[in-house]
Formats: C-alpha cells, structure tokens, sequence
C-alpha cells in the first residue's frame, strides 16, 4: 500500500457530515440563518451557459474587495473560502521545522496545514478567559516562530483583539508573518479597522470568509489582504482558477447589497443578547461575544442540555476533546423568531428514571435465561424460576452475576467471579457474533417507541441500570428508543462499592440534570432502596397481588405499577390524582 509522506499519516481530518444534517435548528457551524441576499439568488440565477463554460476572471471582484477594504487592487486576492486563504499563506511562508504560534482554543485548520508542510504547532492558554494577550504570545515567540495566527472575532471564544495589540506583536516581530482572520468581524459592535493595518506593515495576511455574514458557506469564497509582494508570493502557491464564477457573482452581489449587511448584523445582534439574557436567567454563564455565536459554559449540566437540544433537532457544537472548553457548547444565533424555540427545548420537564431490566425490557428469555444456563454450566443441575425469584426478593443482588455466583454457593458450589462472568457474557452477550449476539436477543420491549414519543412531550428519560454501558445502548439501540435516553447510569459508571442498593446513581442524575419533579421505575428491593436513599420518589413495577409486589410496597415504594407497557395510562391517572388534591 503506498503511504503518504510522515507529516500527513500523522494528521486527523477536519471531518464533515456526508449528507445535509435533518434538523429543526442547525447552530453547530456558525452559517447565516439567514441566508445569501436575495440579490445574491438573483446573480446566480442570471448565470449564462457562456460564464459557466468558460474559466472565470476575478476583476470585477477584486476591483470590489478593494473598495470595500480601502486598498488597492494589488493587495487583493480571492480565494476558495478562508481554508484555501490559510493554506495557502501557510504553505508559502512556513517551511519545515518552523513554528506556527497562536492562542487555544482557535480555529482548528492552521494546525492541520502547519503540520502537513512538516511545520511546527505551538499553542498557549489564555490568561484569562477568553482576554486577547498579546504580551503572553510575544513571551512565547521564539527562534523558530515564523507564523502567528490570530482570529478576531475568535473562533470559538467570540473575543475581539484591539488594534493597538495586533500593532504591538506586528512592530515587535517584523519578520515573522501575523495571519489575522477577521472572518466574524462584520457582528463586530465596534470593529476595529483591522484592514488599515496593511498599508503600514508589510508582515500582516489578513484573511476573511464570505461564509458568515454573507452567507456563502456552500459557494466557498474567502480573501487574503495583504502587501502587493505577498499578494505575489501567494499567487505562486494558489491554483489559478480555484474561485468559481458562481461564487465571483455571489461575492459581487454581496459586496454591493449594504442594506442587507446591515440587516443581518442587527438581526446578530438582537438574537445573540437574548441568547446571552436567557442563559444567564437558566443560571449558565455565557461569554461575551463579538461575533454570531455564544459559547456558553453550562458545568455539570452540559451533557444535558446538549441533549435536550439534540433530541429537540437542535445542533450545536460540544467540545468533547478539549480540556477548556468541555462544559461548554458553541451555539450559532439562530433568527430572531427562532429565539422562542430554541428555549423552549430547554424548558425543565418531569423525569423519569427507570431501571431497565423488567422495567423497559422483558428479560425472562434473556437474563434469566443467562443465570440458568450459567447455573448449570458450573453445577450440572437445573435452578427454577421460583429459586432465582426469592434470591432476587432478598436485596442486595442487583448485578445478575452476583445473583448467579449466590446461586451456586447456596448450593455449595464456590465458582470465581471472573469465570461466572467469561460463561455468563459467553451466552449472553458476544457483539463480535454475526447475527444474533446472543440471549440479549430474545429479550422483549415493554414500553413501545411509541410510548416514549408520546410522552417526550412532557417528560425526559434517564436509565439507572445495573447493566454494563455496552448492554444497555445495545438494546435501546436495536429498539430504536435510545434517542429518548439523556443519561445512561450504567454498571460501568459506578464504582462497585456505589451500586445499587447505594443511591450514588440516582444522586448523579440528580445534580447532573435539571428538572421539576424526578420519578424512578424499578422492579427489585435495591431500586425501592436506592430511590429512597437519594429523596427520590419511587414506583414498584411488579405483578400485583405477587410477593414482589408486596416486598416492594413494604420497603416504600410509592405505588406499585402492574403493567409498564402502560405507564402513559398511569401517569395520567397520577397527574389527575395530582389535581384533584
């Protein structure tokens, strides 16, 4: 197999979806809401099969962005969107072993095409978040810096840098090329004029998308401003024709529709301070922000919400991989009139918790199948029904591979943990299998899909399960229900010493939620326990007039709910019961 060269093995893609995301609100990529001008729509709709046939020709374009930024048209040079602007920049100034310096958290693609041309990647932390510094990135210049890469607004922390800083590291360091991408600046409240910069100094790029605010993002169209001789140096490196004539119209029409600009920036502006007002009367901390997004710090809570947004087709962006940003979310304001919905999927529900086994799923032919054929295996003798129910009844056996291990020794048959679990998980559960991966596959659903759609109107759903993570989402997986789920309590989330009956579990949904009133559904002694332990209100499912049901009532359990398929016509009758006192 031909591999590429070290530098580009070594790289992550920038990855993208393949196909267009469904969704209600798309706030994940920071693109217009709005759209393109309908003078943009117009340009291109007015494309002759002469233009679309022959290469383009930039002029009227280039003669555009000048009068736009106040430069000539020598320090002018349009690209295929800002990424091409970047790469370009960066492949022809930074060579290899040199250093490409700039804060985190930035833009993603500086390190990429750093890395590709066998460039060097530094970043630095802010000193206070998120404050532009330019001191704490001329501390950290050094030898090899041959490149510093700046964003204002910055993508994804919304900070403007002053003028004065930008000129203080562009004095400081007159050979080492400043990349400053104003791509957000036209949400700017008071923008600097970044673009005066390059008449005075000749080692400033500057870089801007039309994706943002002129809402382009599918016709790619960037620039890079700069000195003539850059300009010059760039054009050895750039395809000759990369900036396509849909595009080149779309950028004219664009640049000539200032009413439009206008409009979109107001329209920024109002939806981006009521994003800011309604997270902070939730309680969250939202940073200001010059550009069209906010990013939003919502701590414990931002799993959470990140699903109640998911789950309402809202898409924002979370930062799993990054440490300083991992309870925060990038929101892309969305239009004024969309402001309602959007909080509207935030709103606190009900929750209800359930356990899963005998709550959500009928096991009979599954895990009871498996504490059998376990049993068995080790004792060469069949157990009932009525045994593995009574050592149920006794508590403390929440994990079906402690029950089986109890089992054997009450029969006095002593059998390590670890080779129960190797002929437990044997029968039960192998997802390397082809086809059926096991007795998992013949357990039956309880509460249908429809169920569940049907209640997500007014409640959300966590499960508390003793199952291990990988059990559970398969079977909520193969069900299609595991979209209603906001949070999995699994076996695997909870030290051994703190599962059920310990309350640890319910305690973490608790804090890590936010909700009105919390219910939890569990068919054995450990979940009436464990619900009692964490102050949460706690239903039996159980058959009643059974000893279960009647062990599970006596060790406080709210109510006893005989049929979980069901729970949609219970619920209803508590809420009238509600109503009523």
């Amino acid at each position: 197999m031909i591999k590429p060269k070290k530098a580009v093995g070594n790289i992550s893609p920038y990855t993208t979806a393949k196909y267009a995301q469904v969704c209600s609100l798309k706030l994940d990529s920071n693109e217009n809401p709005y759209g393109a001008s309908k003078e943009v729509l117009l340009a291109l709709k007015e494309l002759s099969n002469y233009q679309v046939s022959r290469y383009p020709h930039y002029g009227e374009l280039i003669d555009k962005l000048a009068q736009k930024f106040k430069l000539s048209d020598s320090e002018v040079m349009p690209t295929n969107g800002a990424d091409e602007a970047l790469s370009v920049i960066i492949n022809t100034y930074l060579d290899i072993n040199d250093e490409l310096l700039c804060f985190m958290p930035t833009f993603s693609m500086p390190k990429l095409y750093a890395t590709s041309c066998l460039g060097k990647f530094r970043s630095v932390n802010y000193y206070t978040k998120w404050v532009f510094d330019a001191d704490k990135l001329l501390e950290n210049v050094n030898l090899n810096t041959k490149i510093i890469y700046i964003t204002s607004p910055n993508n994804p922390t919304g900070e403007c840098a002053k003028i004065d800083d930008i000129e203080k590291i562009l004095l400081k360091y007159p050979t080492i090329a400043v990349i400053l991408d104003i791509t957000y600046i036209n949400f700017a409240s008071n923008a600097p004029d970044y673009c005066s910069l390059v008449k005075k100094y000749d080692n400033i790029f500057i870089v801007k998308s039309f994706s943002k605010d002129y809402g382009l993002a599918g016709l790619r169209l960037g620039v890079i401003l700069s000195q003539k001789n850059n300009i010059e140096q760039c054009r050895k490196i750039i395809s000759p024709y990369s900036v396509n004539i849909a595009a080149i119209c779309a950028g004219i029409a664009s640049l000539d529709d200032f009413e439009y600009e206008n409009h979109i920036k107001e329209q920024i502006a109002i939806s981006r301070n009521a994003l800011i007002s309604g997270f902070t009367e939730l309680g969250f901390r939202p940073y200001k922000s010059e550009a069209n997004f906010i990013l939003c710090d919502f701590s414990k809570y931002c799993d959470f919400v990140y699903w109640k947004l998911n789950s309402s087709g809202i898409k924002v962006r979370r930062f799993e991989n990054s440490e300083t940003l991992i309870n925060c979310l990038r929101i892309t304001t969305p239009k004024v009139q969309d402001i309602g919905m959007f909080f509207n999927a935030l709103r606190k529900k009900d929750m209800l918790v359930f356990d899963l086994d005998g709550v959500v799923f009928d096991v009979t032919n599954s895990y009871r199948s498996a504490i059998k054929e376990t049993f068995k295996y080790f004792a060469n003798q069949d157990i009932s029904d009525n045994k593995i129910q009574q050592a149920k009844e006794l508590g403390g056996l929440n994990c079906d591979w402690d029950l089986t291990r109890y089992l054997l020794q009450s029969y006095g048959i002593d059998v390590e943990l670890d080779d129960i679990i190797k002929v437990f998980q044997g029968l039960f559960f192998n997802p390397e299998k082809e086809g059926k991966k096991g007795l998992i596959d013949n357990e039956e659903l309880i509460i249908k899909p429809e169920i569940f759609e049907k209640l997500s109107e007014r409640y959300d759903f966590c499960a508390f399960t003793g199952r291990p993570k990988d059990e559970a989402i398969y079977s909520l997986e193969k069900y299609g229900i595991l979209k209603y789920f906001c949070k999995l309590i699994t076996q695997d989330d909870i030290e051994k010493e703190k599962r059920k009956p310990h309350p640890e579990g319910l305690s973490r949904i608790k804090r890590e939620t936010f909700y009105n009133n919390i219910y939890y559904f569990g068919d054995t002694l450990d979940d009436i326990y464990a619900g009692i332990a964490s102050s949460t209100e706690v239903y039996g499912v159980a058959k009643v007039g059974t000893k279960n049901a009647e062990l599970l009532a006596k060790a406080g359990a709210k109510e006893i709910i005989n049929d979980m398929s069901k729970i949609d016509i219970f619920l209803e009758n508590k809420e009238y019961k509600n109503a009523d006192n």
